[in-house]
């Protein structure tokens, strides 16, 4: 069961870590600097103001406490809701390392590299200080200024959190506990703070470039949290994504809590108990599944009122190894009272600092948060009923799979990442599109983006409100001409009925509530083109809003995704010479279109060739859509176009 332990100590503080100056320096070229410091007064003010009310409320109720603990809960009275309502929160308590498969990261792994966290950096939130002198954790942390010491001082429960992320490797301990204790990114380092004022500091945390942070907090969710509020995208989940639409590399993880058999809302048997920033489109929810891979019977489910996938996904949290507060040596040891979604988060948190890791070391640069939460929910091993579901999300955490589909991204590899700054019209109709080359197996599509903050829900929406809270909205189209193939992505989960099979969409925007979207071909014909297509729903802002595609099970992805229509305006150009052929000619005189294949829009081929120079004659006798694939000198291009 879901467990922590509060024991009283002294924080000891250490010196400060970083990235390196200048990479943390690329990353603070994306960030809006002067909004940025906009949302921290704004975040600093609510806070303030939620101080005064909690005192009036305290005041106005002798018999309320500000902190208390219930068992091995640690409760936090965190703010007064618009109805008066007091909002607590409280804490969400190897052999991790292999139930997630970090080891195929570290030297002599499956990955052939040796990727430990090396001048990565963490941020951890949470209830109380860490014992920054214990052996596991001395030089990895450091608290961070005005922390002041809370009334329960120091806190096993920040104490495991960070172990769990960053604790070192200890090979001469009088302790044999220390040996299966240590953290899943061991060279990396982490700054530490309290859960008040949260948001106003993890604000300054994103702004100085930083990527990942941990939360294994929440709302309590029990019967002081109003039923309204399971589930919802209220206050606190808008507050959140407010933050991290303006924050593009930064992803925070969020325990999903583990209040599955005792809750407020225990009508819905386990399910709609997401609340607060686990609650959030843009952080990485993250849920607890026992030894054999098996689902807890602590973990929350969701789904949220809308019908997003919640939790995102799941990873081992029962019966960890983790230090605790008091002593320099000390260990839970593999019990069941050291197990929770507190647990979970930071192991996924630190599985994102190496995947971060291994990919610059390729390419050079850190990838977008959506990027990151794309390429963990898309090589999620499958979980729970087919498809995503209310209980495991998109599967269970597998970083060897992570780390082979970076690895594939090298050119010529059978996996590509594309980090969009251009977007198609917000009409609906207007696409984006590339192809690829099939593999002969199963190929998967992953659309994933940082969205604004949505409508947010009150108590006057009353339960379960269906409207989705998205503010763009994206649509990924998977298709294999040959045999001819349509694949869209899962539909929205049934809120009515959350433990129901995952569907596909059979429509344009089917889902109009998932900010992370997959779409899945269970075989494909071995070397035939896969066309991919991108569209953005008219509800969306017309304003640019970055996103991220990462495409597997290609034999090739030589193609670069694109704007079709803003490559056609510029290098190819249609005239009919009489109403049976057409010729397409570039622009570009000292190319040609070298071979390339003319499809219908059911998918049939309906001519091809190979092509010198660069002008191509089409005989077609029926108006309507067509798609040019063709070989350049940079690659294969495709291009869509309407007779």
């Amino acid at each position: 069961m879901k467990k922590n332990l509060l024991l009283a100590g002294f924080l000891i503080s250490i010196g400060t870590f970083a990235q390196t100056a200048e990479e943390r320096a690329v990353i603070k070229r994306n960030i809006n600097s002067t909004e940025l410091a906009n949302l921290k007064m704004k975040f600093d003010k609510e806070y303030q103001d939620q101080q005064i009310k909690i005192q009036a409320y305290l005041l106005a109720n002798p018999t309320a406490k500000k902190e208390f603990t219930i068992g091995k809960n640690f409760y936090s009275l965190q703010r007064i809701d618009a109805d008066g309502n007091p909002i607590y929160i409280n804490t969400k308590d190897a052999n991790q390392v292999a139930n997630a498969k970090v080891n195929s990261l570290y030297q002599g792994g499956s990955i052939g590299v040796n990727i430990t966290g090396t001048n990565m950096v963490a941020g951890v939130w949470d209830g109380g200080q860490v014992n920054a002198s214990h052996e596991l954790l001395a030089g990895q942390v450091t608290m961070q200024a005005n922390q002041p010491l809370n009334s329960t001082g120091g806190n096993n429960h920040m104490q495991a959190v960070a172990g769990i992320m960053v604790g070192k490797i200890v090979t001469n301990s009088s302790n044999p506990l220390a040996s299966t204790a240590r953290g899943l990114a061991p060279n990396a380092t982490a700054k530490t703070y309290d859960w008040d004022n949260d948001l106003a500091e993890m604000t300054t945390f994103a702004a100085d470039g930083f990527l990942i942070s941990n939360h294994s907090y929440g709302a309590a969710n029990d019967n002081t949290i109003p039923v309204w509020q399971f589930g919802a995208y209220d206050f606190s989940a808008k507050s959140w994504d407010m933050l991290l639409k303006n924050t593009p590399n930064y992803l925070p993880f969020v325990a999903g809590g583990n209040e599955q058999m005792s809750n407020g809302n225990m009508s819905a048997a386990g399910f709609d108990i997401m609340t607060g920033s686990s609650a959030a489109k843009n952080v990485v929810t993250v849920g607890a599944i026992d030894l054999d891979n098996s689902m807890s019977d602590y973990s929350n489910w969701g789904p949220t009122d809308d019908g997003r996938v919640k939790p995102d996904l799941v990873t081992l949290g029962s019966e960890i190894n983790a230090p605790l507060y008091a002593g320099n040596n000390t260990y839970t040891g593999v019990v069941a009272s050291s197990s929770g979604t507190s647990y979970a988060a930071p192991a996924a948190a630190a599985a994102g600092l190496l995947l971060q890791q291994y990919y610059k070391s390729i390419f050079g640069n850190y990838m977008k948060a959506s990027s990151l939460k794309a390429l963990m929910l898309h090589t999620a091993d499958e979980a729970g009923n087919v498809g995503p579901d209310a209980k495991f999300g998109w599967g269970i955490l597998n970083v060897e799979r992570a780390a082979q589909t970076i690895k594939q991204m090298q050119s010529g590899g059978s996996a590509k990442l594309v980090e969009f700054t251009t977007n198609p019209a917000n009409d609906s109709g207007a696409e984006i599109n590339t192809t690829g080359i099939a593999g002969g197996g199963a190929a998967r599509a992953s659309i994933c983006w940082t969205d604004d903050d949505g409508t947010e829900q009150t108590s006057a929406n009353g339960l379960n409100p269906a409207g989705g809270r998205l503010v763009y909205n994206f649509d990924i189209l998977f298709r294999q001409p040959n045999p001819f193939i349509d694949t869209r992505p899962f539909a929205p989960l049934s809120v009515s009925n959350p433990n129901a099979l995952a569907t596909v969409s059979t429509a344009w925007f089917g889902n109009s509530v998932d900010n992370y979207k997959q779409a899945n071909i269970s075989s494909t014909t071995a070397n035939s083109n896969l066309i991919i297509y991108i569209r953005k729903a008219s509800t969306s802002p017309a304003a640019v809003r970055n996103f991220s595609v990462i495409l597997t099970g290609l034999k090739i992805t030589s193609a670069t995704l694109s704007t079709a229509d803003v490559k056609a305006s510029k290098n190819v150009v249609f005239f009919s010479k009489d109403d049976l052929k057409i010729k397409m000619i570039s622009n570009d005189v000292s190319a040609s279109f070298g071979e390339y294949k003319i499809y219908d829009m059911s998918g049939k081929m309906i001519q091809s060739a190979k092509e010198k120079s660069n002008e191509i004659s089409f005989n077609v006798k029926t108006n309507g859509v067509y798609i040019l694939v063709y070989q350049t000198k940079n690659g294969s291009e495709t291009f869509r176009f309407k007779l």
